[in-house]
């Protein structure tokens, strides 16, 4: 569980094989994702649904859907049989088959792999990028940027690829290539800006789940 969600926040990570950055690529690729984050920033809230393709070593492939809410540092993510509600300081993981919330602190020091409203300015700090191509895919004009984690040694991923519609300057798919063999793909499907989402919606309210049981870890 833990591993499907540092995956999905994203949207973003990671060199197995090092590389020379070339400056004319490096700095298109930061070009692009500054204007995808400013653009990102600018929107009240995101509303989105997502599609996760597992893909193991011996290629066999598992398949999910989801959902997404975020207004500012504040997110709601479901994933599997799972939400999770961050209210900008505390994260609670609802496990709905097995009727348990745990709540615990956010670190916002931390990396961004936890935390979805991070997602589009972890290029910051810790990563190198290069610009790879434009493409034309799924009848959409895209840019493909790599991403590597500066070190590798700490990161479970050798490289995370981004797909950027060009027209929109919208994050369309992250692939997480682990060191392990794993590949995670995340695609976006629909995604809604500026809708009016009440703050409510951000942390779990145990009188609208009775029998959960509630572990809090703060």
């Amino acid at each position: 569980m833990k591993k499907l969600v540092s995956i999905l926040t994203a949207f973003v990570l990671c060199a197995t094989v090092s590389f020379g950055q070339n400056n004319n690529t490096t700095a298109k690729a930061k070009q692009i994702l500054d204007q995808v984050s400013k653009k990102t920033k600018s929107y009240s809230t995101i509303s989105l649904t997502y599609s996760l393709v597992h893909t193991s070593p011996d290629s066999k492939t598992d398949k999910a859907n989801g959902k997404m809410l975020m207004k500012g540092s504040k997110y709601q993510l479901s994933i599997l049989d799972n939400v999770l509600y961050c209210d900008g300081k505390n994260l609670w993981t609802h496990m709905v088959e097995e009727k348990e919330v745990v709540i615990s602190t956010i670190d916002n020091d931390d990396s961004g792999m936890m935390n979805p409203a991070k997602v589009l300015t972890m290029y910051e700090k810790g990563f190198k990028y290069k610009f790879i191509q434009d493409r034309f895919e799924s009848n959409r004009a895209i840019y493909v940027i790599d991403l590597y984690p500066e070190n590798i040694d700490k990161s479970e991923y050798s490289k995370v690829r981004l797909s950027i519609d060009k027209d929109k300057s919208q994050l369309w798919r992250a692939e997480y290539f682990a060191k392990d063999g794993n590949k995670y793909t995340i695609t976006v499907n629909t995604f809604k800006v500026n809708e009016q989402i009440p703050d409510a919606s951000f942390t779990f309210d145990k009188s609208k789940n009775p029998g959960v049981k509630v572990i809090d870890e703060r």
